[in-house]
């Protein structure tokens, strides 16, 4: 990898999981990857994590890319953490190898200037996204923040959109910027 562009972030469509569409952001450069891998969420320790499936084994997404790039395994002595603290942002410049005795606590905040909130609060309407909360009963335990570009877990109701209480939100701050977006689709409830 000898000419390897930081600056050509490409965004995954994951599907649906935990309440939402879910998009994932990697370097152009490894796009080939997903000809081999077959893509998809896990739940692992309280944080959503894209898994990378050859057929035959998951291997964390973040893992993968690492090794890629660096042609090396990563030893289970060390860890792939995320500098900003968002699983779904796997671009290269954002991950940190990073010895097991140490701890890491990443600059996690819905920060408005953060490379993936911009990313993601700027892409169309997905009309899937429609589709999805139009057909779904939102019965579960485990569902995350609603606002695109939030990746917040929640294990209880928060904030429910006012109107058709079914889209949940982790602070009144993602319900209000999401709401614009969120009312392509919102059904109210009946009284």
């Amino acid at each position: 990898m000898d000419n390897v562009r930081f600056n050509t972030p490409s965004v995954i469509k994951l599907g649906s999981f935990a309440g939402k569409i879910k998009y994932c952001l990697i370097d152009a450069f490894c796009i080939p990857l997903l000809k081999i891998f077959q893509l998809k969420i896990k739940c692992v320790n309280h944080q959503l994590i894209v898994m990378a499936n050859d057929g035959f084994e998951d291997i964390a997404l973040h893992n993968l890319i690492w090794e890629y790039v660096h042609q090396y395994l990563v030893s289970e002595n060390y860890t792939i953490c995320h500098r900003n603290g968002i699983t779904m942002d796997n671009r290269l410049e954002n991950l940190l190898l990073l010895s097991n005795n140490m701890i890491y606590l990443p600059l996690k905040s819905p920060s408005l200037t953060s490379f993936y909130w911009n990313i993601v609060s700027n892409l169309p309407v997905d009309m899937d996204e429609v589709d999805y909360h139009n057909s779904v009963s939102h019965e579960s335990s485990l569902y995350e923040c609603h606002h695109a570009p939030c990746t917040q877990l929640l294990s209880s109701e928060q904030f429910n959109c006012l109107q058709c209480r079914k889209i949940k939100y982790c602070s009144q701050r993602c319900r209000t910027m999401d709401a614009d977006v969120h009312s392509v689709f919102c059904n109210p409830t009946s009284p």
